[in-house]
């Protein structure tokens, strides 16, 4: 299984919200993103990666309707689950 190790606070960040009322929202999200990553074909995702940040933001705003532009996020976070799904960084590294 993918593992992606943003905690709740920093989701929080990702859609500027205070308030941890949608915290269990934010984790059953955040395990949604990885496994619809997982069914594009990526396999590993290297520690502190910033490319699979951005993607969990544009996500999790697409998902959030966030300032009702769910449209340019879901656009933006296609494109980006693409570029992983493509690049080597995101493969397991066999022998």
């Amino acid at each position: 299984m993918l593992s992606l190790n943003v905690p709740v606070e920093e989701m929080r960040l990702m859609l500027r919200v205070k308030h941890s009322q949608i915290d269990s929202e934010l984790e059953f999200l955040k395990t949604s993103f990885l496994t619809d990553l997982a069914m594009c074909g990526v396999e590993r995702i290297p520690e502190d990666d910033s490319l699979a940040k951005t993607c969990l933001r544009a996500y999790l705003r697409w998902q959030e309707n966030y300032n009702g532009e769910a449209d340019r996020y879901k656009e933006a976070y296609i494109g980006l689950k693409i570029a992983m799904s493509l690049a080597e960084e995101y493969r397991e590294v066999t022998p």
